[in-house]
This record gives C-alpha cells, structure tokens and sequence, in this order.
C-alpha cells in the first residue's frame, strides 16, 4: 500500500493545501504508517475550532478509510484566497466604510486652510469671550512667536493648565504653531501628580491662566501666564512652524498599574487620521457648534478642543460654574448641535428641552438602555470606542437607537483583529470571543520611559499581518478589551476587560494604581485588592478589600463558600486606618481613583493557578445584602447620625437617590464624597435639588457643605461649620513701644489721658480724616440747653468713637481714644443776622485739619433772638450711615430720658480685630487668587482736548432718576447694579474682565455684635466682574452676586493693603472710580419733645475720588456720578450715567436676553 500511494495536491479554498503523501514524504508529520493527509493553512486558520471543521468533513470524503490529519502553516496562495480567509475572521462589512489610509497632514495646516475659508466665521463661544477664526488665529500666532522665543520648536512639550476658558484654545494652538506638543492638565489634580506629569513628561514649560499661576509655579519655574495682555488682538507675521505629520502633537496621561500615571506622545498624523473620519460621521462642517465638557484630564478634552477647527466648526466651552449647574441651560444657551459626553455626563440633560442638539456621540463609557430610550427619538445616537492609545475616537456605532448598548459599532480609521487573548499570535474567527487587537496609523508611539510596558502593548507585527498584505496599515496595539463580531449586523460588541483596567466615570484607571497607592498608607502588613463592583440598582463603585495575614489564616475559599466568612467585622482600629488611608489618597490621586469604601477580608481567595480570585471577591461583595454590607464596611459601618429636622429628612432623601443607596446606609454627618459621590453626582444633587426648591444648593455648595447636617445649615443660613468670634479679648495688634512714645510726645497726651491706646487707621479713616471737617446743623430752637449738654454727655460716653483723637506721624496716620471728661459742655454763639447765615459763615472759618491729637468732634450752639443751631463738627473717619442712625437715637433717648441703645463691642477693639484678620493668610491668599491676572480698569473720564487747571475746585455732579425696580428672583438690586456698570465699563474700555472700586459698609466678619459698633467700619475695597459677551443678563446678574458674596469676609481689606500683599500692580496704583449704593437717608428724622429738629450738612472740602452711585428712594432710584472737575467731565459723565441707567433698566427688564442684545 504505501509504494502504491502517490503525492496528490489538491486546493480546497480559504488558503488551505491538502496534500496527500507517502509516509516517507510527511517526515516529521508521519502519525500512520500508510499515509498522511497533510493540510496546510496560513497560520491564522490554525485555531482548534479551524482545523476541526475544514478537516473532520474532508476525512470522512478521502478514499482512506481512517486518515491522519496534519496542519501546518503556509503562505496564501491568491489575492481571491487571501479575501476569502479574511472574511473568515473580519466581516466584510467591518471594514467597507474605513479610512485606513494615513493623513500625511498636520493639525496646524489644516487649521489654515479652515481659517483661509471662513476667516470671520465663529471659531470660539466661550464663557470668558469669543473669537473668530481669524482672531483666533493672529492671537495664537501672536502667542507662538513668544513661545518660539521661549525655545518651544518640533518634540518640545508645554503643559497647559486651565480652567475651562477661551484662552486655553488659543494657547493650545499657540503651541501648535510655534512646531511644539501640548499636554492638557485639569486644574482639581493633586499638585503631587501634576508634578510627576510634567516630571515623566520633560515638558519644557507651564502655559497657566492667571488663576491658575501660583499652581503652575509649584510645579515648575518656566511658567507663562496667558491673559489678554498676552495676546494682542492684532494681526502677527506668518510662523512656519516646519512641522511635520510625524511629530508630537499632545501627550496624554491614563491610569498605570505600578502606582504612577503612565504618559504617551499622539503625533499630528495619528490624530488628523483618527479625527477627520470621526468628524464627517457627525456631519461637522461649517454650521456646526460642538460643546466641550469633558475634564481636561479626559483624552476626550483634547478630542473636543481640536476636532471642531478641523472642520470649520465652533468650539462652545462653558464655565465651571455652567457645567456644574443647570447644563440643559448652557447646552441652549451656546445652540450646541454637537456634543461628545460619556453616558453618565448625558444623564444629567433634558433631552425633551434641549432645542438645538442635533448629533450625540456617546464615549468613554458603556450606554445603558435607558441611555438609548432617553435619546433615540430626538437626536442622532452614535458611540464611540477607543481607548486613548489608539487615538480618541476608533470605532463607531452610527445607528445607537437601533442597537444592543453592547455594540460598539464599526471601525473609523483602524483594522479590528480580534486574537486569541492567551496569544497575540492568533486570530480567531468571526463569532468567537477573543481580544480586541487595533492595527493603524492612529496609535501613540509608546509610554514614557516604560518599554516593557510599551512592548507589551504596542505589540510587533504579527506574521497573520504580513500573510494578509496588511503591514502598510501601521502598528498594533492590544487593548485588552475582550470583543466579538455579531453574527447579524457584523459590528463588533463589546464583552469586557481581560486585565485589571477599569473604567468609571468615563475614565479609564488601572486597579494596580490604586491598590499600589493604597497600600502605602496602612499602619500594619496588609494585602490590598480593588474592585470595580457593578450592579443593575445602583452606580458602579471602586472598593477596595484589606487582608491583613497576621489577623487570620491566609487560606483559598472552598469552590462551594456560599456564605459570608470572606468578610470581617469592621472594628473600631479598622475604621480608623481605613479613613485616614483614603484621606492621604486624596492628596496624590483624583477623586475618580478613590475607593468608596474599604472592606476588611479574613482571607485572600485564589484560582488554582495561585492568582488571586477576584471575580469571587466581587461576585460576594455585590451579593453583600444592605445590612451586611453596613457591617463589614469601614464606612458605612461607622453609626449614623439620623435627621432631626424635616429639612435634613429631604436632603437625605435627595442623596439617597443621587447615590442609589438605601437611605437607612445615610447619616447626616457622612461626606457625601466618601459615600461614593463625585462631580456628575453634585450636579445631579443640585439638579434634583433645584427642583424641590433648594436653589441655593449649587454643586459648589455640595463641595463646600459635603454632609447633610452642613447643607441644612446652609439653606437655613446658618453655617454649621463657621462661630461669630469675641474679639473683646484680642490683645494681639500692639504698636513698637518707641512708635506709641512719639504719638504720646506729638499728641501732648499721657497713658492715663487714653482709654484706648493708638491703632493706625484704615486708609479709608486715613483719607477722610486728611480732608476738611464736615459739619451737621441740626435746627434746635426751644430746646433746653442744660439738657442738650447732659444728653451728649451721655452719648459721647456711650460712643468712644467721638472721643478719637488723630496724630499724624510719618505720612500715617494714627487714632488713640479718650476718656469721657466728667462734663460736656456746648458754647454758645449769639450773632444779629440769620441763624442760617452765621452758621454757614463759622462753618467756613472751622476747616483745620486736626492732626495734632486735639479732638475732632466738637460742637457749637448758635442762636439769635428766634432761632438756634447746633453745628457739630466730625470727619468721616468717625462714622458710617450705620454710626449716626445709632448716635442721633441715642442723643434722642437721652435729651428725653429713655434707655440708650447697648453697646455689647466697642470700636477699639472691632479695629484690633480687624486688622489682625486683614493681615492674615486667608485675606492674603483670597485677594490673590480674586485679583491675579487681573489689571484695574481705568476708563479715560476726561475729554481729550480738555486743559486740565490744577487750582480748580469745581465738583460735577451728574443724576438721573428712574423708577423703582423689582430686581429678578434671587438677585439684588446692588448685584443689578454692579453688573451693569461691569457692562457699561466692558462696553466702554473693551476690557470684558473689570476691576473697579467699591465703597463697602464693612460690617461683614464674624464678629459678635458687630452690626452694633459704632465708628467708621467702611472700607473702600475692589470688585471684579468678567462680562463674557456670549453670556445672558442673568448669568451675569449671578456672577455679579456670586462675587459680591465670595468677597464679602474679606472686603474690609483696602487697595493699600491688598496692592503689595496680593497682586503684582505697582504699589502707588488707586482706584479711578468707585462704586457707591446709599440707602437715604443716613440720619434718621430728629425730633425733641415731640418737637422737629430738621438737618442739612456742610462741606467746603473737595472730594478727591469719583464716584459711581445708586442711591435708593422711597419710590426711585437715583444713578449718578460726582467728581472734582479736575478728573472727571461733565460730558462723559452724562453719557456714562444714561448709559448706566437704561442698562439697569434693560438688565432687570430683560434677565433672559444675551448681553450681545442689550444696547447702550
């Protein structure tokens, strides 16, 4: 028999050989005797599933009754083959659509030609300003020839750190230009990691916005700061930057498993390729408005900020503020047709109120049904894959409405292999479940300083690549995610992770990062394993599991564990190891990476393999029942204050749902972030908030009140958290004793003479005290003048602050006080002529300044034989509006006997305090952050042409009277006008971000009794405000509140003390103008006996400052300004008032309209 067998070759399809040989013919592949049918296929083909269904059918066919089957690998024979074998393991219809050619093109390039195209089309709509294409574009370019000096060329990486804002996009594409690569970093980071970012990276320098500096230069010492001032909005000389499509175009940073982030370089080729075809399946073009809102740490960001350029589109960014809000708002408020928001992000929309949205692409994270219900009939649903490696966006599903949440859809611009996820080496067919292997020209080149790791992923061509005639279609790279090819539509769908990398949130994290980190702040030995734990009833949840070997046998679990000896009872050690871990994660990873809770475990289960067995740890802890889970939870095991009130009853109730937890796992003084609360669920609390009627609980306020107990207190306008403080016993503010001596000399005063000792003024004091004496006339006729002695005998005992003295030292100037002198006595002034003219006459004559330590206040009776004054003589650094409504119903009580109002804190020692606290960190570091980057505007309030006489002291005063307003719900009228003159002032100068003074009661720290000081507590302080003209009038009005609240415990700080403390403005800068809200009338109606004693003031000084006021009537409103001629023209001045007025108007009549449609 084997001598009469001849060798047969017989092609049977697919690429598969079938040779029939003599024994001696097979060799090694001999397994009978008599012959061997011997099958050659290309390699791909050789899986077990393969070779059983080609040979087992031909075996039976064969002549041979019982013939051994061999398989070997060899090449394809024909480009018909080498289609069909592919067709076997890629559905043809996977790849019908994809754009597997590179783009040889660089992102800056095409930028161009958009730009050449449209240049006054809208590139930007930003919360902060807008630009078009060509403002973008000479602002970038202006920034790129700076960049350029600053030696940013090709492979030269910048970070760029802020906040959501204009200037980001213009500083990502300044580096762009000048040849360099960017790398996007989210402000919340840890610093800590941050720094190792820039570190691993070697990035050569920090582009920071101006809130963002002080961070930046913690990090590194090249730090720019990119405001308007650096980029001047004229037109810049050309920059070849000579870029090429291989060079870096961004870095991005993704979780590692060794405990630190693991970063990669994306080149411009890589990216164009990747975008473009994203791009024309969203149908961007000219039309277009995409909305950005993922965090900056998302490679989605990065998607976001240079996709829309590449297509002639607008680019819509938000503010913090916006994307933590109402985002169904800011989605019509920018017209957004396109956006790109992981699943959970587009949750917190109203689909059925958006009116512009036209294309959703969902990404970052699986969809749930629900997800596709709640879109399917009003947009266009699509999702996208990839993971950030492969480039932003690889693989689609255009038609999600119609579709499994599981199936991830179609390739863009990559070949799908699906392998053997054991070997790389081989494929596996269509159908089959195996790991998803992405083959392209979309690929990052490889991970920072890491090529084992880098090797691992970026895997060398396999030879199934070169058999197929694919080796021209780029690199490869496993992504570890576990796929198959759907039997019906041929889309590829999605079945899992076969590593430790998890998703949540939308970010990608690998377990070993955290599990390395945690374990580095337990006291004791431990084993740390991190889960992702997912069930249908509640969000997916990180939490890690503690095995401690010294507290129990280290032992696998039995196959048949059903009950729950895998877990511990969270003692009270445990407890406390577990939250100060979790407290010192804070501090290096973000909170994404932080478990929600940790759970102690007796024993480390593992597969007989010896690898630990995870998926039982997460199959028993997502059976945990609630109160099992509360037992063993280091947590939720801790006891639980419950509600004592109905309004922390509905909160929790508002966090129960929020959270998906039981409310009876919810105490009121648990964090809402350590209960697995993050970003998306503060909005979605203040979401679900607003609607029950809480709409003072912004998301921010979750962050700054992150317990049920701080909320409450919030809403009830009580903060929990923050004690009025006594400062009757602050000693600490004491003046150099040799300082106090020459006082002492200059005032001819002694110790004992002082009841108080010497404290400097505020510089508001200090310059109303250098000016000339204001005087009161109150009309006095019939009044008793023994009474009227005794009764401001009384008062000035009451009020230590009309027993201030003044002594200039230096150019400062200094206030000591008094004691009461046993008697007060009032001269009197007989003169013939009116009383009213005499009167007026000695007020003339008593202009001295008194700085010299001889008191202040003094007082004056003038009579003639009918009538009589009372002239007193006081500075403004003496009283405020509050001061004299106190004082004249006191002098009213006592001249009538009645009881005087309680002093509960004197003057002196409201002073000590609050120069204590305008020094402190807090005050330092709050007016830096408020002002940085910031200039003081400086409207130009003097005619060109105008000489200027510096002896003229001639006032403008300039009014105009409109009618009372009801401002809009939740605002006040001094918010209203605030921003209206912040738009009168951006409309004006061209400067959107402004800064101007603002006289300030000064009644605002957490002081006891301090609404009941008497004295001078005002402050002139400053007040920013942003007007972004994309913006509405009530975003406005609520930033303009939003401001005047922030600053509030701090606004009794002045401009001299802030300017050298907080900001980098020369030290002799003033304010310009500054804003005035008055409340007529200051003094309230005087009467003795039943008997009216009417007031008018005095004043022969001339006002130095102009001011801006708003003062309110009964049933009017009075909008002003009033000035020295010197600085201020009367015909500027008019304009700016009605101006400023049909603005007020406008803004409260119109709340809704952008600021674009309100006209001055």
């Amino acid at each position: 028999m084997p001598d009469l067998i001849q060798t047969k070759s017989v092609v049977l399809g697919y690429g598969v050989k079938m040779v029939l040989a003599p024994a001696k013919a097979a060799r090694s592949l001999l397994i009978r005797e008599e012959a061997v049918w011997r099958f050659s296929l290309p390699r791909v083909l050789s899986t077990p599933t393969t070779m059983l269904e080609t040979t087992e059918p031909i075996a039976h066919a064969s002549e041979l009754d019982k013939p051994s089957i061999v398989v070997t690998n060899t090449e394809v024979d024909s480009e018909d083959n080498t289609s069909s074998v592919l067709g076997r393991y890629i559905p043809q219809k996977c790849l019908q659509n994809a754009r597997l050619a590179a783009v040889n093109s660089c992102v800056n390039e095409i930028f161009e030609a958009r730009f050449r195209e449209r240049p006054d089309a809208p590139a930007v709509c930003a919360w902060d300003g807008s630009y078009t294409y060509r403002e973008l574009n000479d602002r970038s370019s202006a920034l790129a020839h700076k960049l350029r000096r600053r030696g940013v060329q090709a492979e030269v990486l910048v970070a760029l750190l802020f906040e959501k804002s204009k200037f980001s996009v213009v500083a990502m594409h300044a580096v762009i230009k000048a040849g360099g690569a960017f790398q996007l970093w989210d402000p919340s980071l840890p610093v800590a990691r941050l720094g190792g970012m820039f570190a691993e990276s070697k990035a050569h320098l920090v582009l920071a916005s101006a809130a963002n500096a002080r961070l930046a230069a913690e990090i590194s010492e090249n730090v720019m700061v990119v405001d308007e001032s650096l980029v001047p909005p004229w037109e810049s000389a050309p920059l070849n930057p000579g870029t090429q499509p291989e060079n870096a175009l961004y870095c991005v940073f993704t979780s590692g498993s060794t405990g630190k982030p693991k970063g990669f370089l994306m080149d411009h080729r890589a990216f164009c390729t990747c975008a473009l075809g994203v791009g024309e399946l969203l149908g961007l073009n000219g039309a277009s408005r995409l909305i950005q809102f993922s965090a900056n740490s998302f490679d989605l960001a990065t998607f976001d900020h240079i996709l829309p350029f590449l297509c002639g589109a607008c680019l819509c960014i938000p503010s913090e503020e916006e994307r933590k809000g109402d985002l169904t708002r800011a989605f019509n408020r920018y017209r957004a047709t396109h956006a790109v928001l992981t699943p959970t992000v587009s949750r917190l929309l109203e689909p059925e109120k958006l009116t512009t949205l036209q294309v959703l692409l969902l990404a970052g994270e699986a969809p749930s049904r629900e997800d596709i219900r709640r879109w399917a009939s009003t947009v266009g649903l699509l999702n996208g894959y990839s993971p950030a490696e492969a480039g932003c966006i690889t693989i689609v599903n255009p038609s999600l409405q119609e579709s499994h949440p599981s199936k991830i859809g179609f390739p863009v611009s990559v070949v799908p292999w699906v392998v053997d996820p054991d070997d790389c080496n081989r494929l596996v067919p269509a159908g089959e479940v195996g790991e998803l292997v992405l083959q392209g020209h979309t690929l990052a080149r490889g991970y920072f300083g890491r090529p084992d790791q880098s090797k691992a992923a970026f895997i060398p061509t396999p030879a199934w690549v070169r058999q197929f005639g694919y080796e021209t279609y780029g690199r490869l790279y496993r992504t570890g995610d576990l796929v198959r090819f759907d039997a019906e539509d041929e889309s590829l769908v999605y079945i899992g992770r076969k590593d430790s990398q998890v998703k949540i949130r939308g970010q990608r994290l690998e377990l070993g990062e955290v599990e390395h980190a945690l374990q580095q702040f337990f006291p004791r030995p431990q084993i740390v394993v991190v889960e992702l734990l997912t069930a249908e009833d509640r969000e997916p949840a990180l939490v890690g599991f503690v095995y401690q070997p010294g507290s129990s046998q280290h032992m696998p679990a039995p196959p048949q564990h059903q009950d729950n000896s895998l877990f511990l009872v969270a003692d009270d050690q445990f407890c406390a190891d577990a939250q100060k871990a979790l407290a010192s994660l804070r501090d290096i990873l973000p909170p994404y990476m932080i478990p929600s809770d940790l759970l102690r475990i007796s024993h480390l289960p593992m597969v007989p393999s010896g690898k630990t067995d995870r998926r039982l740890i997460r199959m028993r802890a997502v059976d945990l029942a609630p109160e099992e889970r509360r037992k063993y939870s280091s947590v939720l095991g801790q006891s639980r204050d419950q509600p004592v009130t109905q309004l922390e009853e509905s909160l929790l109730g508002l966090w129960a749902t929020c959270l998906k937890l039981p409310p009876s796992q919810i105490g009121v003084l648990d964090n809402f972030f350590h209960l697995g609360g993050g970003s998306l669920e503060a909005i979605h609390l203040a979401a679900e908030a607003r609607n029950m009627g809480f709409a003072e609980l912004s998301s921010a306020a979750v962050f700054q009140c992150p317990t049920i107990r701080e909320m409450a207190g919030m809403l009830d306008g009580v903060t929990a958290s923050v004690q009025e403080q006594d400062p009757r016993g602050c000693t600490s503010f004491q003046l150099e004793s040799s300082l106090v001596a020459e006082l002492l000399r200059k005032s001819q005063c002694t110790l004992e003479d002082l009841q108080e000792g010497f404290l400097p003024l505020t510089p508001f004091q200090e310059k109303t005290a250098k000016m000339k004496p204001m005087h009161l006339l109150l009309d006095i006729p019939g009044i008793d003048h023994s009474r009227l002695e005794a009764a401001w005998a009384l008062v000035l005992e009451k009020h230590i602050s009309f027993r201030s003295i003044y002594v200039e030292h230096q150019g400062r100037v200094y206030q000591a006080f008094l004691r009461q002198p046993d008697t007060v006595s009032i001269p009197i002034r007989w003169c013939d002529e009116p009383v009213h003219e005499c009167a007026a006459r000695f007020c003339e004559q008593d202009v001295d300044l008194i700085l010299d330590g001889r008191p202040w206040w003094s007082m004056t009776r003038i009579n003639n034989k009918i009538d009589s004054v009372l002239v007193l003589r006081l500075t403004h650094a003496q009283w405020d509006a509050l001061t004299l409504d106190v004082l004249f119903k006191d002098f009213m009580a006592a001249y009538e006997s009645r009881e005087l109002s309680r002093r509960d804190l004197e003057f002196p020692a409201y002073m000590r305090f609050r120069l204590r606290h305008n020094a402190s960190p807090a005050t330092v570091r709050f007016w830096s952050t408020f002002l940085h980057g910031s200039r003081l505007t400086q409207p130009l309030l003097l005619d060109g042409a105008a000489e200027v006489d510096p002896g003229n002291e001639a006032m403008v005063f300039v009014s105009q009277q409109i009618p009372m307003l009801t401002p809009p719900h939740g605002i006040t009228l001094g918010s209203v006008f605030r921003a209206a003159w912040a738009f009168v002032l951006a409309r004006y100068t061209g400067q959107e971000d402004v800064v101007f003074g603002e006289f300030v009661e000064g009644r605002s720290l957490l002081v006891k009794s301090v609404e009941k000081v008497t004295g001078c507590a005002a402050a002139e302080t400053p007040m920013r405000i942003v007007v972004s003209p994309t913006a509405s009038v009530r975003d406005l009005l609520k930033h303009s509140q939003e401001q005047y609240v922030a600053r509030i415990p701090y606004e009794t700080c002045e401009l001299e003390d802030i300017v050298p403390s907080s900001t980098s403005w020369p030290t002799d800068t003033t304010f310009n103008h500054i804003l005035v809200i008055q409340h007529e009338p200051v003094l309230p109606p005087v009467a003795l006996d039943g008997r009216p004693c009417p007031h008018r003031w005095a004043f022969h000084g001339r006002l130095e400052d102009v001011y801006v006021q708003m003062v309110f009537g009964p049933d009017t409103l009075h909008v002003g300004m009033s000035g020295p001629e010197i600085r201020l023209s009367r015909t500027i001045a008019t304009q700016l008032v009605e101006k400023l007025a049909s603005t007020i108007t406008q803004f409260n009549d119109r709340p809704e309209a952008l600021l674009s449609e309100i006209t001055v």
